[in-house]
C-alpha cells in the first residue's frame, strides 16, 4: 500500500536523524496486543509507543520533560482528578491521556475535558492548546484541546491491532513532540 511506504519512509528518515528512535520503533512495531488482560497491561502497551518516542525525544532532544502516569497535576487538572498519562516542558501541561480496557473512545475522550478546570487551557500562561489521546482497548484517538473547552478530533480512531495504525501512531506521537514543542516555545 503506498501510504503505508510513505509513512515507513518518514520513520526512517526520523531514525537516521536520531539511531536511538529505530529499535525503539521496531520494538512498538513487534509487540503483540494483548486484549484479555488488565487495563494496566495494555497500558504497557501504550507505553512501549508513548517511551519509545517521547521518551527518545526526550534525551535526544534534552527537554526539560516530564512524563508520569497517574499522577496530580493541578495547573489544568481538578483536585481529585488525575489523567492517565501526562508529559510537561518546563512544568507546563502540553499533552495527557485517558485510557480504559474497554468502551467507546470518543465518549472515554469526554474525559480530557470533564476532569480540567473549566477555562484553564490558554489562561494564565499556559499554551492555546492543549494535546491529548483517548484509548479503548487497541483503540486510540488524538483529540485538541481548545481554550472554550471543546476538542476537536486529530486523527481517526487507530485499531493497534493493525500494523499501519501502530505506524500511524508513531507519526502522531512524534508530531506531538513537534506540535507541544512549537506552542511551548511560541509561548515562551
Amino acid at each position: 500500500d503506498e501510504r503505508l511506504q510513505d509513512i515507513f519512509d518518514i520513520v526512517e528518515v526520523v531514525g537516521n536523524l536520531c539511531p536511538k528512535l529505530t529499535p525503539r520503533v521496531e520494538t512498538a512495531l513487534q509487540v503483540k496486543v494483548a486484549t484479555d488482560v488488565t487495563e494496566g497491561m495494555q497500558q504497557c502497551f501504550l507505553d512501549t509507543f508513548l517511551l519509545g518516542i517521547i521518551g527518545t525525544a526526550q534525551e535526544y532532544l534534552e527537554l526539560d520533560a516530564k512524563v508520569d502516569r497517574n499522577a496530580n497535576e493541578l495547573s489544568m487538572t481538578q483536585t481529585k482528578s488525575r489523567p492517565d498519562y501526562l508529559l510537561m516542558l518546563n512544568g507546563l501541561l502540553v499533552f495527557k491521556g485517558e485510557e480504559k480496557k474497554a468502551g467507546d473512545v470518543r465518549h472515554i475522550a469526554l474525559e480530557l475535558i470533564d476532569k480540567m478546570i473549566p477555562g484553564s487551557v490558554g489562561k494564565d500562561g499556559k499554551l492555546d492548546y492543549l494535546l491529548g489521546y483517548a484509548t479503548a482497548g487497541s483503540r486510540v484517538l488524538f483529540e485538541c484541546i481548545h481554550g472554550d473547552g471543546k476538542m476537536s478530533e486529530c486523527s481517526d480512531i487507530l485499531n493497534l491491532e493493525r500494523v499501519a495504525d501502530r505506524v500511524t501512531l508513531i507519526v502522531i506521537l512524534l508530531n506531538v513532540v513537534r506540535v507541544a514543542c512549537a506552542l511551548y516555545n511560541a509561548k515562551y
